[in-house]
């Protein structure tokens, strides 16, 4: 297996990039980017539905676009036959989430949630948990939790548990349907 080579896929902000590396020596092969489509939703959602303030949202499409873009391309250019790839890896920004059904479909990908905010994908710089955040770091202080310290002192917007409980309190018919909460 002296040709087995590994993809890697860093997920960004607006693109996704896809690199191709020689198991054998860490060489790197060949690269390619595939900027989404989508974009930040920040203003916005697909339909035209509005967003509030400090929203930063995506469409989970956009990341399978990289994959079924970006990839092949590295792969061609690096001229690696799919049969020679032995592994995958992938890199987020956490805390990036989305809230899908049990079998993993994403809940904006049900046409009839397709315009409710909460259904989409929440971006690490979404800053619209911010009261929610305040409030576990509140209750967390008073409770003299000692894993507080080691973040700081201060539960960010941008972490997982804030988002969840705001989806629960703005939205919990959709919260009831979340079979899983999705760290990308």
């Amino acid at each position: 297996h002296s040709d087995a080579c590994v993809v890697g896929v860093d997920y960004g902000t607006l693109s996704g990039r896809a690199v191709v590396v020689r198991v054998a020596d860490g060489a790197e092969l060949a690269s390619a980017e595939h900027s989404y489509a989508h974009a930040v939703l920040d203003r916005e959602l697909p339909d035209g539905t509005a967003l509030a303030p400090d929203w930063a949202l995506q469409v989970p499409g956009d990341y399978i676009d990289v994959l079924r873009i970006a990839v092949p391309e590295a792969l061609a250019r690096a001229g690696v036959r799919p049969e020679q790839v032995v592994g995958i890896g992938t890199d987020f920004t956490a805390c990036t989430v989305l809230p899908v059904l049990a079998d993993g479909t994403p809940l904006c990908e049900l046409p009839h949630l397709a315009g409710r905010p909460h259904a989409y994908v929440k971006l690490w710089r979404h800053h619209a948990a911010q009261a929610q955040a305040d409030r576990i770091t509140a209750l967390a202080d008073e409770r003299g939790e000692p894993w507080l310290r080691r973040y700081g002192g201060k539960i960010s917007s941008e972490w997982e548990f804030a988002k969840a409980l705001q989806l629960l309190e703005e939205d919990p018919e959709l919260y009831e349907l979340t079979g899983r909460w999705i760290e990308a």
